[in-house]
């Protein structure tokens, strides 16, 4: 089987930003929301396609990313004048989809992370770690 030709690579990553677009001007038609979507779906296909990362992995963290962003800049956004706070609004905006990026990244690596651990251990047939945190190991009485 052929690697892809970086023509294939990039046709995804260009789709998914141009959704991503999309699904930015359908929440708010202005350009600070295009441009946000646009760099969700960018991210995710970027994810998916150059890093190899499974797209059901990929995908709701970014999701979780935008909607971030999407809550902060409309909080500030509200707590504003019209047109008076854009600055603050993206400010907003930015930190709080860091803020979610980073939260339901780090949730979903782990989540992963134990699924796969399981999956290795039934395919070698032996018994899933657990931890004995909560386990008391002498006899009662």
């Amino acid at each position: 089987m052929n690697a892809p030709s970086t023509a294939q690579r990039w046709l995804p990553v260009v789709i998914a930003a141009v959704t991503g677009g999309a699904l930015g001007w359908l929440v708010d038609s202005t350009l600070p929301w295009i441009v946000t979507g646009a760099i969700v779906g960018l991210g995710i296909a970027a994810l998916v396609v150059f890093y190899d990362i499974r797209p059901m992995v990929a995908a709701p963290v970014g999701i979780g990313a935008g909607v971030g962003a999407y809550l902060g800049g409309t909080i500030v956004g509200v707590l504003c004048e019209p047109t008076g706070c854009v600055a603050f609004e993206a400010a907003a905006a930015t930190a709080t989809g860091i803020g979610a990026l980073v939260g339901i990244g780090l949730v979903v690596a782990l989540v992963t992370r134990s699924f796969d651990e399981y999956q290795d251990s039934q395919r070698r047939g032996t018994p899933p770690a657990t931890s004995s945190c909560s386990v008391d190991d002498k006899p009662n009485g």
